[in-house]
């Protein structure tokens, strides 16, 4: 009986042992919010030579639309109609451009993202992000 209450206490300690160690250990995570942060800036397109048109949209199969210069001389694609249709995921974009002797290509290509910088939560739990310009390959 003796060497079961011995045993039992031990047992006891070493789980009061181990209780300690994971809450110190685990208490020093960050419990991070669930939120999901979207993007729906415009997305930028840039060139080595300036094109003469361009046209773009989201997604794979989409039909491409025109697309006009902002003020200050970028190319940018709003995620809206025509340029997006309901329901697509914004991971690429099928962009065709002429230049001005009128040679022209097509590409779809990748949609990549980055931080913004701002973590409200921390930079464990991640934060706000942003397109990259998508540079767009020579014809």
């Amino acid at each position: 009986m003796r060497t079961r209450g011995i045993l039992l206490i031990v047992l006891g300690t070493l789980a009061v042992v181990v209780a300690v160690v994971v809450f110190v250990r685990g208490g020093s995570k960050t419990a991070c919010p669930a939120i999901g942060y979207v993007y729906t800036g415009d997305v930028e397109l840039t060139f080595p030579q300036e094109p003469a048109s361009v046209a773009a949209c989201f997604g794979s199969g989409c039909t491409p639309a025109p697309v006009s210069r902002s003020a200050d001389g970028r190319w940018l694609v709003p995620q809206s109609a025509p340029y997006l249709a309901p329901g697509t995921a914004v991971t690429s974009i099928d962009v065709r451009a002429v230049d001005s002797s009128g040679v022209g290509g097509a590409k779809e290509l990748k949609i990549e993202s980055e931080s913004t910088g701002e973590h409200p939560y921390g930079p464990t739990c991640g934060g706000p992000f942003r397109f990259t310009p998508v540079r767009v390959p020579p014809s």
